[in-house]
This record gives structure tokens, C-alpha cells and sequence, in this order.
């Protein structure tokens, strides 16, 4: 029997990441990457307490939740679920002079397995990494680039830090 087809996405409706401390969170990224807080579609709880807030950050068609839950932020502390693109390698020249400009911890621009990119830890110590993008823009990244085999930067905390390797196969 022939596998139907699923019926058909409209995009992505938003992304989540897990913080710690809400406030410290929101002010990080509204500072390190101009988002606007969204305060109408903050969740607050039958008590009044806030738990959620939604931000925009430029460039992006979808919005940003960032909810409390300070175990998941601690469980993918130095996890990079958060990955955006850049038009230009220089952008990411750009975004270094910028993260030097407003103190916050990130790499220097390295060699990714599928181009160059800049990675910044948020508060929680979650990795946010901004990648060029190959020629034809962001839609065109699936078709326009080649992974090669093996970490290019094996040793590298920014692109292999001990919560993201894995065990050789078969062991």
C-alpha cells in the first residue's frame, strides 16, 4: 500500500526556546539582536505571573517565544537549536564588531561544515548561530551546499561542544 501524502504545512508558525529568567532573556535579545517585544502576546498564568513572551527579531517571518522552563534551558545548555542566516560572509564580520560592541560571549567567524558562521551563547548558555547563506539566498540552502564528511573543527567548543557529540558509530 502506497504511503499517502500528508496534507500540506503553510510555514513555520513560531520557534521556542527555554530561559531561565525571563526579564534577563528579554533584555539579551532585544539587545543583541534588536527584538521587539511583543508584550500583547505575553502568556501570563491564572495568578498573574508571566510565563512566556513573544518577540520579533529583524529578518524573520516568524516570531520568537521565549518561555521559562530552567530545566530544559539547563538540559540544552550549549545546544544550538536556533540557527539564522546572513546574506553576505561579511555580514558576519559585522555581527562580531556588533557582539564586541554590546559585550556578549560568541566565536570568531569559523569554517562550518556548510559555510562560515558566528556562534553567540544567549544567558541560558544556549548557542545561537548565524550562517552565510550559499548563492540563491535562504531558500535555496538545501540545494546549494555539500556537507563534507567528518567536524571540520573537531576540537572547537563553538561547533562541537561536549553536549553535542556523539559516540563513534557502533559504540
Amino acid at each position: 500500500m502506497k504511503t499517502p501524502n500528508p496534507p500540506e504545512l503553510a510555514g513555520l508558525h513560531h520557534l521556542k526556546l527555554p530561559v531561565s529568567d525571563l526579564d534577563a532573556s528579554l533584555a539579551w535579545y532585544q539587545r543583541v539582536f534588536g527584538a521587539q517585544h511583543l508584550a500583547q502576546f505575553d502568556h501570563i498564568d491564572d495568578d498573574g505571573a508571566r510565563y512566556a513572551v513573544i518577540v520579533a527579531l529583524p529578518g524573520l517571518s516568524a516570531p520568537l517565544e521565549l518561555r521559562w522552563a530552567p530545566g530544559a534551558a539547563g538540559v540544552i545548555r550549549g545546544y544550538d537549536p536556533l540557527n539564522l542566516a546572513v546574506a553576505e560572509t561579511e555580514d558576519l564580520d559585522a555581527w562580531e564588531r556588533h557582539f564586541n560592541t554590546v559585550g556578549v560571549d560568541h566565536s570568531s567567524v569559523i569554517q562550518g561544515g556548510a559555510g562560515k558562521l558566528l556562534v553567540v551563547a544567549d544567558p541560558d548558555g544556549i548557542f545561537v548561530r548565524l550562517a552565510d547563506v550559499p548563492d540563491g539566498g535562504p531558500e535555496k540552502i538545501l540545494e546549494n551546499i555539500s556537507m563534507p564528511k567528518g567536524n571540520p573543527e573537531p576540537d572547537d567548543p563553538w561547533l562541537n561542544p561536549p553536549s553535542m557529540q556523539h559516540p563513534a558509530p557502533g559504540q
